[in-house]
């Protein structure tokens, strides 16, 4: 029942995001330096270039900023000496809410962290920084805040410091991997599940935030849990499903084949793979470094044991160029994930 009260909060909250721009401040990190909180700003909308009618609502109570210069072409960072009624805020679970009194609409930003919700409380000499989940099925989005080793206080949030891995296996009660098993998880990134290869392990690059775990074999769900992703750290998950069944030909269909020519390359590549068994339904996916799915390759008539091979232009399912950076091509046969190669694109 929590699951799906806390689901249609963040969803209805996600529909306000996507689709509502609220005038006010909004925060982008907040962070602690000797057990003083700072707070980093931007300017949205708000029309005299001041904090004045600004305010700040957390656990402890209710204040408007001081009349401090809020201008609207950069970050400003605030501290407790800069609210009229000075009051700290919790490091480790609070609820902030920021506002303008000039905006009809209501507060502009909300940080709820720690205990059990999404977002977590950041550790010493961390941050928590503002970044945006994707619904994958509708087009809405909401913000959560994710703990962020490398803060930057005062200037635009680099890409860093706020990923970790999370990693681990699915097999059965005897200890056999599950290759096909599905690990649902909430709040989404863009994507919302990850599978279980061959020998029934997955890994995937994910923001450090809380979240609630589903595992699936075969559309039955099995568990039903929670996990937290740390910064630039593996946090390593071994579920075990209550049932005997699991693939005959895994030991074959491991020996599976997949590579690409030219690596680096720029702008298309030719990706060449062979499967050791006769299977369905062949793809190739191919999947950035945070794990989101860019591209699906369409492969027809493939022979087992038969080199195949198929051409990916570079550009993403709308058409689009991707940028340069790093691509994983996996090759899945009737759901399973066979194996994968590095690609890298230079532009």
């Amino acid at each position: 029942m929590k699951y799906f009260i806390l689901l249609l909060f963040l969803l209805t909250a996600s529909f306000m995001n996507a689709n509502i721009i609220v005038y006010g401040p909004y925060a982008y990190e907040l962070m602690w330096i000797d057990n003083e909180w700072y707070l980093e700003l931007i300017n949205v909308g708000v029309f005299w270039p001041t904090l004045e009618e600004c305010y700040l609502e957390c656990n402890q109570g209710f204040t408007y900023f001081n009349a401090i210069s809020f201008p609207s072409n950069y970050y400003t960072v605030v501290t407790v000496e800069d609210i009229i009624i000075p009051f700290e805020l919790n490091p480790g679970y609070d609820e902030i809410i920021l506002g303008w009194d000039g905006s009809e609409l209501g507060p502009s930003c909300y940080i709820y962290y720690g205990e059990d919700l999404y977002s977590m409380a950041p550790l010493n000499g961390e941050s928590l920084v503002r970044k945006l989940f994707a619904n994958p099925f509708v087009p809405m989005a909401s913000y959560l805040y994710c703990r962020d080793n490398s803060p930057t206080m005062g200037q635009p949030n680099d890409d860093i410091g706020f990923t970790g891995i999370f990693s681990g296996s699915v097999v059965n009660e005897q200890g056999l991997p599950l290759a096909g098993a599905v690990i649902e998880y909430y709040p989404w990134d863009g994507e919302y599940q990850i599978i279980t290869d061959i020998n029934g392990e997955f890994s995937k690059e994910m923001y450090t935030v809380r979240y609630d775990i589903l595992v699936k074999f075969e559309e039955i769900t099995y568990i039903d849990t929670m996990i937290c992703v740390a910064p630039d750290s593996i946090t390593i998950q071994n579920f075990v499903i209550p049932i005997t069944q699991t693939w005959p030909s895994l030991a074959i269909l491991a020996n599976a084949k997949i590579s690409n020519f030219p690596n680096p390359f720029n702008p298309s590549t030719t990706i060449r793979f062979s499967i050791p068994l006769p299977l369905d339904d062949v793809h190739i996916e191919i999947f950035n470094s945070k794990g989101q799915k860019v591209e699906i390759l369409e492969c027809n008539d493939i022979t087992p044991n038969k080199l195949a091979e198929v051409t990916w232009n570079g550009r993403n399912s709308n058409g689009k160029s991707v940028a340069s950076g790093v691509y994983y091509a996996r090759v899945i046969g009737d759901g399973l994930l066979l194996k994968e190669c590095k690609m890298l694109l230079l532009k």
